[in-house]
């Protein structure tokens, strides 16, 4: 059995944040047009943006994780819903892939 350690998880997915090059280009292309040149800190301003979104990307993410578990404890609590998430799902598939064949 694998021992992994409190925090492992929390580690692992801010360094994965951290190192996105995609984040990374992004932020570089979209930080600058709300900066001011005349009125800017320098590194204040963008160190002041960086946790703004930091805090707001935790925000989003912690809801989302509490409301994924939400949904797990009722779906454990009673079978029937997830079966019936299933079929619709299955079901939203086939209507994808008929709409797929009938396209020109």
């Amino acid at each position: 059995v694998l021992q992994i350690k409190a925090g492992h998880y929390l580690r692992q997915a801010f360094f994965i944040t951290l190192l996105n090059p995609k984040a990374i280009l992004f932020y570089m292309a979209f930080f600058p047009l709300f900066v001011d040149r005349a009125s800017q800190q320098g590194l204040v301003t963008y160190a002041f943006m960086a946790g703004t979104i930091a805090f707001l990307t935790f925000l989003y993410g912690l809801g989302a994780t509490m409301l994924t578990h939400f949904l797990a404890e009722r779906m454990r609590a009673n079978p029937k819903i997830g079966q019936v998430l299933q079929k619709v799902a299955g079901l939203f598939l086939v209507g994808f892939g008929i709409r797929l064949a009938l396209a020109k």
